[in-house]
C-alpha cells in the first residue's frame, strides 16, 4: 500500500472538508437521516428530481465519492484506503448523511469489478456509482434459503436470449427496484457447478413483485416472479454455469 505521510492527507482532508461545505444542501443540515426515506437509495424514480438528497447524491457521485476506492475508469473516486477513511470522517464531521446507500455499491459492484467483462463494467459501474439504478439481490426461493445451492429457477438457453422461469423470496425491495442481479439454474444435471449469475432488468415483460406483509403491517421483503422472462446473451455475468 502506498505511504500516505501526513501532509498528503491533511491536504486531501482540507479539499473534502470544503467540498462538503459548498455542496451539501442546506436543506439537509440539522435533520433526521432522510426528507424521503427512498430517495438515499435513488434508482430511476429519481432521475430529474430535485429532492435535496439526491442533489448531495449527484454532487457526491460527481467526484466519484460514492464509490470512493472504485477506479475512476468506472466513475469511481480512486481513492487510496486512507483518503476514502478521511473522507468518510470528513462527512461525519460535517453531520451529513451518506449520500446514497445501495444493494449495487455493496453487493453488486464487487462483484462485477472482480468477474464482469469491461463492456458490462462499463455499462454498470457508473450507473451505479451515479445511484441511477436501484438494484436487488435475486438469490433466495422457497426452497432453497439456507441452502441455496438447491436453487430451481430455470434459465434456459434460446440462442439469441435466455429465458428465465421461477421464482425467488425475501427479496428485499424487489418492488422498487430497477434491475436484479440473480442466480439461475442453467445446468439441471449438476447442483453446485450447475448455477449461472445474470442481471435482469425489472421491467421485463414476465417479472411480477408481491410484497410480503409481516405481523407489524410492513416490510422491506417480496416475492419475485419469472415468467418467460428474456434477457439478452450479454447480461450472463462470469462462466455460464459458473455463478
Amino acid at each position: 500500500m502506498p505511504d500516505f505521510g501526513a501532509t498528503d492527507l491533511d491536504g486531501f482532508r482540507a479539499e473534502a472538508r470544503a467540498f462538503i461545505a459548498a455542496s451539501y444542501p442546506p436543506e439537509l443540515k440539522g435533520k433526521a437521516p432522510a426528507t424521503d426515506p427512498e430517495a438515499v437509495w435513488g434508482g430511476r424514480a429519481f432521475a430529474g428530481s430535485d429532492d435535496p438528497q439526491i442533489r448531495w447524491m449527484r454532487a457526491m457521485a460527481s467526484r466519484g465519492w460514492t464509490a470512493p476506492t472504485w477506479p475512476k475508469a468506472y466513475g469511481g473516486g480512486g481513492l487510496s484506503a486512507p483518503e476514502a477513511k478521511a473522507l468518510e470522517k470528513e462527512v461525519a464531521a460535517a453531520g451529513a448523511r451518506p449520500a446514497l446507500m445501495s444493494f449495487g455499491l455493496w453487493m453488486l459492484g464487487p462483484v462485477l469489478l472482480e468477474y464482469a467483462n469491461e463492456t458490462q463494467k462499463q455499462e454498470h459501474l457508473p450507473k451505479i456509482v451515479g445511484g441511477e439504478i436501484r438494484w436487488c439481490q435475486g438469490y433466495s426461493e422457497p426452497g432453497a434459503g439456507s441452502d441455496l445451492a438447491s436453487l430451481q429457477t430455470r434459465c434456459e438457453d434460446k440462442g439469441d436470449h435466455w429465458l428465465i422461469n421461477g421464482s425467488k423470496i425475501w427479496t428485499s425491495y424487489a418492488n422498487k427496484a430497477d434491475w436484479c442481479f440473480c442466480l439461475v439454474r442453467t445446468d439441471t444435471s449438476k447442483k453446485h457447478e450447475g448455477i449461472s449469475f445474470v442481471l435482469i432488468d425489472m421491467a421485463s415483460p414476465g417479472v411480477e413483485t408481491k410484497p410480503i406483509r409481516l405481523i407489524s403491517g410492513d416490510s422491506p421483503f417480496c416475492e419475485t416472479f419469472f415468467t418467460d422472462v428474456k434477457v439478452p446473451k450479454e447480461n450472463l455475468v462470469g462462466k455460464l454455469n459458473g455463478g
